[in-house]
């Protein structure tokens, strides 16, 4: 697996991705335009060096995006300040229970420990906590303001 940054000229690209993962999910029933509006959002943040992405790249196809970023008490997602955390990671359905999602993880807990982040925070729904779980996350016994539970790691 590879890992490419998002650049500003990425968008059309990441649209692509991110819509494909949000609508096989729990955002399934979005209103399109709800949809558009919060991947531009994401996009965005990426592009203004708020929150990291990458692409995921096997043998020359997208496989997935992974977004993560330092929290600080002005990050749009703050839960943990001081804390990095794993905004989202976005595998296509063919790429999920092979390891890359594992490894992808520990790509990003690695960027992380680059600029100095000792401690990171997912918040996870239903099935994704028991992905976190394998890959060392643990419940802190805290709920995000999106009312999931917040699990940790130290990196």
């Amino acid at each position: 697996m590879d890992y490419r940054p998002i650049t500003p000229q990425d968008y059309g690209r990441f649209h692509r991705l991110a819509e494909a993962y949000y609508r096989e999910g729990e955002d399934a029933a979005t209103a399109q335009e709800e949809m558009d509006a919060f991947i531009r959002f994401l996009f965005e943040k990426v592009t203004a060096g708020e929150i990291h992405g990458c692409f995921a790249v096997l043998d020359g196809a997208d496989a997935g995006f992974a977004l993560y970023a330092a929290d600080t008490p002005t990050f749009p997602f703050s839960q943990l300040p001081g804390y990095g955390t794993i905004v989202e990671i976005g595998l296509l359905p063919a790429y999920r229970g092979t390891g890359d999602g594992k490894a992808l993880v520990a790509f990003l807990e690695t960027c992380m420990r680059r600029n100095g982040i000792t401690r990171c925070y997912v918040t996870a729904y239903g099935p994704a906590e028991s992905f976190w779980s394998h890959c060392g996350y643990v419940r802190n016994g805290s709920t995000g303001t999106n009312g999931l539970p917040i699990m940790t790691k130290h990196i």
